[in-house]
């Protein structure tokens, strides 16, 4: 089976920001609103198979997705979820971070089993977006990324 992460069209479709070594995509089963995946261009499938120039850009990018999601949310709170092997709930054998802004009132504001146990098992609160809402969260994503480049180049 192919990675979907792997798959140019699927990423071309999802990716709201990107620079030499990650992707920023809008989750197609959205969490809540803003939640975003950072995934490496290169296919890997743990965290240790990064190379140098990878694991210099990581924490980087990971700043500027967060920063990104945070605006697409409008929110200051999110939760970072690095799920490494199918035990961990991980769904694709591709590294990927999961960026999920958080607000007191949404619907995962369960104790933190609770919520851990409902993100693995999405189909409490996911569906997969229409092609219509991906293409206006990604929409969205690019345009607070352009309206704010100069905030996300500080955070290089």
């Amino acid at each position: 089976m192919e990675c979907v992460f792997c798959d140019k069209k699927i990423i071309d479709a999802e990716k709201f920001y990107e620079d030499r070594y990650y992707y920023a995509a809008y989750n197609l089963r959205a969490f809540l609103p803003g939640h975003s995946l950072v995934i490496p261009k290169r296919h890997v499938e743990n965290l240790t198979e990064l190379n140098k120039g990878e694991k210099e850009d990581l924490v980087s990018f990971l700043n500027r997705t967060i920063f990104i999601a945070l605006k697409f949310a409008e929110t200051e709170d999110y939760d970072l979820v690095l799920q490494q092997g199918e035990s961990a709930g991980r769904s694709v054998a591709h590294l990927h971070f999961h960026v999920i802004p958080r607000k007191e009132t949404d619907k995962a504001n369960k104790s933190k089993a609770e919520w851990l146990f409902e993100f693995n098992k999405n189909e409490v609160y996911g569906r997969n977006l229409t092609e219509a809402e991906m293409k206006s969260a990604v929409e969205k994503a690019e345009g607070i990324a352009k309206k704010y480049s100069s905030e996300l180049k500080a955070l290089s």
